[in-house]
């Protein structure tokens, strides 16, 4: 099970109605617009949502003028609310350990070889999975890299963020390129570094 990109997650009744109880609990006052937002579906269907939430004793709703309402979830729905945020959260920890998993495997035909230092390029949500999936291995991380300027020179989980120009400078064995979004670019871009010559460069 992969949770790559948002062609592969599609919305569920069950994810939308979980985003308007959420969302309700958060602010009662919402309009039908505003929670179409949140579970990202129109007006029209959230208000088929909410009608159902109400027959089924998970939701009241008290009129505030001629267009506004003020919802408040019931004793069922608020428990409701927490089943599903449950069942939710044990799929994305589970989406989450199968990625890393992944970026293990492809890591697997270095167990072998002499490389231990590594270089990541891209910070983001893709690198923290890589940190932690490297957590407790013989590999140590020398140096993240990055094109953003606002990124370098900050910390990115107790590791100083740098320009792609200071690979040079750092004892590297291997670069992972720790980006899904942007494999192609960044290895054509290390391809054409000088610096990156005789490492070896993992795409993910």
């Amino acid at each position: 099970m992969f949770f790559i990109g948002k062609e592969f997650i599609k919305p569920t009744k069950k994810l939308r109605i979980l985003a308007l109880l959420q969302a309700l609990s958060e602010n009662n006052r919402l309009s039908q617009s505003r929670l179409g937002k949140f579970s990202h579906t129109s007006s029209a269907m959230v208000h088929q949502y909410l009608s159902d939430l109400h027959k089924e004793g998970k939701l009241d709703f008290k009129p505030i003028d001629k267009k506004s309402y003020m919802y408040s979830l019931t004793t069922k729905g608020m428990a409701a609310r927490r089943t599903y945020m449950e069942e939710y959260c044990t799929e994305m920890v589970q989406a989450y350990a199968a990625i890393k998993s992944l970026i293990r495997r492809k890591l697997e035909h270095l167990e072998d070889s002499k490389i231990q230092k590594l270089a990541l390029f891209g910070a983001a949500e893709t690198c923290e999975i890589v940190i932690s999936a490297l957590k407790g291995s013989q590999y140590e991380i020398v140096g993240i890299l990055d094109n953003a300027p606002h990124k370098q020179g900050t910390l990115f989980h107790d590791h100083l963020i740098q320009s792609p120009d200071a690979l040079a400078d750092l004892e590297v064995d291997a670069i992972i390129i720790s980006s899904f979004a942007q494999q192609d670019d960044i290895f054509k871009q290390l391809v054409s570094m000088p610096s990156a010559a005789n490492r070896e460069i993992i795409r993910l």
